[in-house]
Protein backbone atom coordinates (compact mmCIF):
# COMPACT_ATOMS: atom_id res chain seq x y z
CA UNK A 1 0.00 0.00 0.00
CA UNK A 2 2.82 2.39 0.92
CA UNK A 3 4.61 1.67 -2.36
CA UNK A 4 1.40 2.32 -4.27
CA UNK A 5 0.93 5.63 -2.46
CA UNK A 6 4.53 6.61 -3.15
CA UNK A 7 4.16 5.71 -6.84
CA UNK A 8 1.00 7.80 -7.04
CA UNK A 9 2.81 10.75 -5.46
CA UNK A 10 5.66 10.37 -7.94
CA UNK A 11 3.20 10.36 -10.87
CA UNK A 12 1.44 13.42 -9.47
CA UNK A 13 4.76 15.21 -9.04
CA UNK A 14 5.84 14.44 -12.60
CA UNK A 15 2.46 15.52 -13.96
CA UNK A 16 2.54 18.77 -11.99
CA UNK A 17 6.07 19.44 -13.21
CA UNK A 18 5.13 18.85 -16.84
CA UNK A 19 2.06 21.10 -16.58
CA UNK A 20 4.13 23.80 -14.89
CA UNK A 21 6.97 23.57 -17.41
CA UNK A 22 4.65 23.71 -20.42
CA UNK A 23 2.73 26.66 -18.93
CA UNK A 24 5.93 28.59 -18.21
CA UNK A 25 7.22 27.84 -21.71
CA UNK A 26 3.96 29.14 -23.20
CA UNK A 27 4.05 32.31 -21.11
CA UNK A 28 7.69 32.92 -22.03
CA UNK A 29 6.81 32.44 -25.69
CA UNK A 30 4.01 35.00 -25.38
CA UNK A 31 6.38 37.47 -23.73
CA UNK A 32 8.95 36.91 -26.47
CA UNK A 33 6.29 37.44 -29.15
CA UNK A 34 5.13 40.65 -27.49
CA UNK A 35 8.71 41.92 -27.29
CA UNK A 36 9.27 41.03 -30.94
CA UNK A 37 6.12 42.92 -31.98
CA UNK A 38 7.24 45.94 -29.99
CA UNK A 39 10.64 45.90 -31.69
CA UNK A 40 8.95 45.67 -35.10
CA UNK A 41 6.75 48.61 -34.21
CA UNK A 42 9.83 50.62 -33.19
CA UNK A 43 11.52 49.80 -36.50
CA UNK A 44 8.44 50.82 -38.47
CA UNK A 45 8.22 54.07 -36.50
CA UNK A 46 11.81 54.84 -37.48
CA UNK A 47 11.17 53.97 -41.13
CA UNK A 48 8.09 56.20 -41.29
CA UNK A 49 9.91 59.04 -39.60
CA UNK A 50 7.61 59.18 -36.61
CA UNK A 51 8.57 61.89 -34.14
CA UNK A 52 11.34 60.26 -32.03
CA UNK A 53 9.93 61.65 -28.78
CA UNK A 54 6.47 60.30 -29.56
CA UNK A 55 7.92 56.92 -30.55
CA UNK A 56 9.95 56.84 -27.33
CA UNK A 57 6.84 57.65 -25.28
CA UNK A 58 4.77 54.94 -26.95
CA UNK A 59 7.62 52.48 -26.64
CA UNK A 60 7.94 53.19 -22.92
CA UNK A 61 4.19 52.86 -22.55
CA UNK A 62 4.25 49.38 -24.11
CA UNK A 63 7.50 48.22 -22.53
CA UNK A 64 6.46 48.91 -18.93
CA UNK A 65 3.73 46.23 -18.73
CA UNK A 66 5.86 43.81 -20.72
CA UNK A 67 8.77 44.24 -18.30
CA UNK A 68 6.42 43.85 -15.33
CA UNK A 69 4.95 40.71 -16.93
CA UNK A 70 8.40 39.20 -17.42
CA UNK A 71 9.40 40.00 -13.84
CA UNK A 72 6.19 38.44 -12.54
CA UNK A 73 6.82 35.38 -14.68
CA UNK A 74 10.30 35.00 -13.20
CA UNK A 75 8.91 35.26 -9.65
CA UNK A 76 6.20 32.69 -10.37
CA UNK A 77 8.72 30.36 -11.97
CA UNK A 78 11.08 30.61 -8.99
CA UNK A 79 8.27 30.08 -6.47
CA UNK A 80 6.90 27.10 -8.37
CA UNK A 81 10.31 25.49 -8.64
CA UNK A 82 10.82 25.91 -4.90
CA UNK A 83 7.39 24.40 -4.23
CA UNK A 84 8.14 21.49 -6.51
CA UNK A 85 11.46 20.89 -4.79
CA UNK A 86 9.78 21.02 -1.37
CA UNK A 87 7.13 18.56 -2.50
CA UNK A 88 9.79 16.26 -3.89
CA UNK A 89 11.75 16.38 -0.62
CA UNK A 90 8.57 15.63 1.33
CA UNK A 91 7.87 12.67 -0.94
CA UNK A 92 11.40 11.37 -0.42
CA UNK A 93 11.03 11.78 3.36
CA UNK A 94 7.74 9.91 3.23
CA UNK A 95 9.35 7.09 1.27
CA UNK A 96 12.22 6.92 3.76
CA UNK A 97 9.82 6.85 6.73
CA UNK A 98 7.76 4.11 5.07
CA UNK A 99 10.90 2.08 4.40
CA UNK A 100 12.02 2.46 8.03
CA UNK A 101 8.55 1.47 9.26
CA UNK A 102 8.57 -1.59 7.00
CA UNK A 103 12.02 -2.59 8.25
CA UNK A 104 10.95 -2.15 11.88
CA UNK A 105 7.81 -4.20 11.27
CA UNK A 106 9.85 -6.95 9.60
CA UNK A 107 12.33 -6.95 12.52
CA UNK A 108 9.49 -7.13 15.05
CA UNK A 109 7.93 -10.02 13.14
CA UNK A 110 11.31 -11.78 12.92
CA UNK A 111 11.81 -11.43 16.69
CA UNK A 112 8.24 -12.53 17.41
CA UNK A 113 8.50 -15.55 15.11
CA UNK A 114 10.00 -17.91 17.73
CA UNK A 115 7.33 -16.94 20.26
CA UNK A 116 4.57 -17.44 17.69
CA UNK A 117 5.99 -20.77 16.57
CA UNK A 118 6.11 -22.22 20.17
CA UNK A 119 2.88 -23.85 21.24
CA UNK A 120 1.94 -23.03 24.83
Amino acid sequence: MAESLYAAQERNLKYAQSVFESTIALLKDHALSARSMLEQWEQQAQQHHVDPEAAKSYSSLFRAPLTAYQQMLEVVETAAKQSTESFQKATESFEKAMQQGREQWQETMRQAQPAIAKPE
